[in-house]
């Protein structure tokens, strides 16, 4: 399969604002407003509202979070990327990532698991299950809610002692704070 250049991540070189040299290695979690170069070593993690380009002499352990992000290096930690995600050959990530678009070269590693949040809206399938899941999920709720209410009564639990396992699901949705 052959793609076109124009799926990676364009990156103005003038955007860039924060530069981490190769002979720097910063500790905690690198915070900036703006895009950033990284040809050092970040032990923390990356929050970036910009584009985050890691060079092939870069490294990041720990989590990092962007808009975009072009990976040369090697980033030990998850990846929380807004738009797209590329993975050069030299790029190594052991961690999972959740993005709307990636491209992975054939000659990268990549170790984790890979959530692709697009909007389903916009494609033809999740269209399609769209118009499906109310029905589906309003049946799903309406089962749990008389599963639960016997359970309740029987065990002798509280609607609090509910409480705990639904929160549980959410914070599984929320994004990890990098501190």
């Amino acid at each position: 399969m052959l793609f076109r250049d124009d799926n990676k991540v364009r990156v103005n070189q003038n955007s860039i604002s924060t530069f981490i040299g190769a002979d720097t290695k910063v500790e905690g979690t690198l915070i900036t407003h703006s895009s950033v170069r990284i040809d050092g070593t970040v032990v923390g993690g990356v929050v970036a509202e910009g584009t985050v380009v890691l060079s092939q002499s870069g490294e990041i352990q720990g989590n990092t979070i962007a808009e975009n992000i072009v990976i040369a290096g090697v980033i030990d930690g998850n990846i929380t990327v807004k738009d797209k995600t590329n993975i050069e050959p030299t790029g190594e990530v052991y961690g999972d990532i959740s993005t709307a678009k990636i491209l992975i070269d054939e000659q990268s590693v990549f170790q984790g698991k890979c959530n692709m949040n697009i909007d389903r809206t916009k494609s033809k399938k999740g269209r399609i299950r769209l118009k499906e899941t109310p029905k589906a999920n309003s049946e799903a709720e309406a089962a749990a809610k008389t599963e639960a209410k016997p359970a309740a009564k029987n065990e002798g639990k509280s609607a609090s002692a509910e409480a705990p396992k639904k929160e549980e699901k959410s914070a599984a949705l929320k994004v990890e704070t990098l501190e």
